[in-house]
C-alpha cells in the first residue's frame, strides 16, 4: 500500500484530483465549454442552492449549457485555494476548497460587478481517464459587493446571453 499524505490520499491522486479543481475553475473563465463538460461523469448532481440557483442531477452537457452564460461576462475569475482532499474508498474523493469568483460585465454603458465567496465541494470519481466530477456543491460565505450587485450583474448577463447576436 502506498504512503497516504495527511489528505488521507496518495500524493499523486491528490495532485490529480486539485487538478481537476483546477481544471473546473479554468475553463470556466476561458469558456472552453467542451473542456468543462469534459471534466464531468455523463450524469452530474449540481447544488448551488445557497446561491439561490440550481439543485438536481443533470447530464454533464446540460451543466455546461447552463454555465454558458458567463460567455455574457466581459472577464470572469473563479479563484480556488486552500484545498483539502479525502479520499471515500478506492475510487472516489472529496475536495474541497475556497472559491473567490469575480465577474465583470458591461452593460448599459457601466460595468458591472458580481462578487462571491464559497465553499467547493467536488465529488470525484476516478475512471480509466482519470478523475471526473460526479456531484459539486457551493456554499455561499458571502457577497462582497453585496447580493443585490451580484443579482444585477447576473441579470444583466443573462439578458445580453440571450440577446440575438
Amino acid at each position: 500500500m502506498s504512503q497516504l499524505s495527511p489528505f488521507n490520499l496518495a500524493p499523486a491522486d491528490q495532485t490529480a484530483a486539485i487538478g481537476v479543481v483546477v481544471a473546473y475553475a479554468n475553463a470556466l473563465d476561458a469558456r472552453d465549454w467542451a473542456g468543462f463538460e469534459a471534466l464531468f461523469e455523463p450524469e452530474v448532481e449540481i447544488d448551488y442552492r445557497s446561491l439561490g440557483t440550481t439543485y438536481g442531477t443533470f447530464p454533464a452537457r446540460t451543466w455546461a449549457d447552463r454555465c454558458r452564460v458567463l460567455s455574457a461576462f466581459t472577464a470572469t475569475h473563479h479563484k480556488v485555494s486552500n484545498f483539502t482532499v479525502a479520499a471515500e474508498g478506492d475510487d472516489r474523493a472529496v475536495v474541497g476548497s475556497y472559491v473567490d469568483a469575480a465577474h465583470f460585465i458591461a452593460f448599459e454603458g457601466r460595468t458591472l460587478e458580481a462578487y462571491v465567496l464559497g465553499l467547493y465541494q467536488h465529488h470525484l470519481i476516478r475512471r480509466g481517464e482519470g478523475w471526473r466530477i460526479g456531484k459539486c456543491v457551493l456554499t455561499v460565505s458571502g457577497y462582497p459587493g453585496g447580493r443585490a450587485s451580484f443579482d444585477a450583474a447576473f441579470a444583466a448577463a443573462r439578458t445580453a446571453f440571450s440577446a440575438p447576436g
